[in-house]
């Protein structure tokens, strides 16, 4: 996703099926079928069909595109979309990993897209014990309802994910020396 979005491309359908973990344990984003330029980049790619390898999905504003479960609530009021379309989506696939339930259910799409707009994600705690508070809320920011208060950049949530990872490590490399 950084890669991406460093080129300015919104995946705009993250979510597990197209996340592929390779065997050295490098993650791999996959299936960009609705992948957009963000704005600023569609003009330049309009002039020049060379700078792209595949085409985009070419949506109108209110046109609602992806994967219900892991759509931002922008994308799910059909608003212009951004990077932090992609680290909500990503912060979804982080809750449902943890949880083992994605954050937002209903009977249909529709009473999903509802909870997505109008119902905070149940704390990860509810669904899954031992979650540290650090890690609630790295996914509660990225799903932030208003985009402004999400990461701003994928890069960022990895930082934080990192730190926290390293944390963790440090914490029990202290219980097993204390231990010995």
């Amino acid at each position: 996703l950084s890669a991406a979005h460093a080129a300015k491309i919104v995946h705009r359908d993250v979510k597990p099926e197209n996340i592929m973990v390779r065997p050295d344990g490098y993650v791999k984003v996959l299936d960009f079928g609705l992948a957009k330029l963000a704005p600023s980049q569609q003009v330049a790619a309009a002039t020049d069909s060379d700078s792209l390898a595949f085409s985009f999905v070419n949506t109108q504003p209110g046109m609602i595109m992806g994967t219900m479960l892991y759509m931002s609530p922008e994308q799910a009021r059909g608003l212009e979309v951004d990077a932090r379309t992609d680290i909500w989506s990503l912060g979804v696939v982080l809750y449902e990993m943890i949880a083992g339930r994605p954050p937002f259910e209903g009977r249909t799409n529709s009473d999903v897209m509802a909870a997505v707009l109008n119902r905070e994600p149940p704390p990860l705690a509810q669904h899954a014990s031992g979650v540290s508070s650090e890690l609630e809320r790295i996914v509660i920011k990225a799903l932030a309802k208003d985009r402004e208060e999400r990461y701003q950049t994928i890069k960022d949530s990895l930082i934080d994910l990192r730190r926290h990872k390293q944390r963790l490590e440090f914490e029990a490399e202290m219980r097993r020396s204390a231990s010995n």
